[in-house]
């Protein structure tokens, strides 16, 4: 059986770009269709907290609960807003953009049950899987990086 090339598509991919793996954590940077310049990230931490903060800047996909914190909450917060990427237009497509390591496309569909669910496809291998939480999305990511070391 041939193997078909695998895409995905969306108006809140984000390409994940990683060029090192330092103490077993990604480093890299981040790619969007709508922003100008790349977003760098430090470690896996770093690029959840980066991406979930776009999807509230983007308004999509729409967060279906607020987060709990230890602190005050920040009612200046709203779930929705009108920076929404449903009324803008993707400045570029991301099928160019290369990490040194691996290359990945994630979708985020939905932010339900205060997690993420949605899909992500290894580039470099054109090898796509469905994920059910964010948990599950970094396993993904670590199964792939570790297969492109052997």
């Amino acid at each position: 059986m041939a193997e078909s090339e695998e895409r995905i598509y969306g108006k809140n991919l984000i390409c994940v770009c990683v060029d090192a793996i330092e103490n077993d954590d990604i480093k890299g940077a981040m790619w969007t269709p709508y922003e100008e310049d790349s977003i760098p990230f430090v470690n896996s931490l770093d690029l959840i907290m980066k991406m979930d903060a776009l999807y509230d800047e983007w308004d999509f996909p729409q967060r279906v609960s607020a987060y709990r914190t230890f602190g005050k909450k920040d009612s200046s917060k709203v779930f929705h807003n009108s920076n929404s990427i449903r009324k803008r237009e993707p400045i570029r497509t991301l099928k160019s953009y290369r990490g040194e390591v691996a290359t990945f496309l994630i979708q985020v569909k939905f932010r339900q049950h205060t997690s993420w669910q949605g899909q992500v496809l290894w580039a470099d291998k054109k090898k796509k899987m469905h994920f059910r939480s964010v948990l599950e999305l970094l396993k993904l990511l670590g199964s792939a990086l570790e297969q492109s070391e052997d």
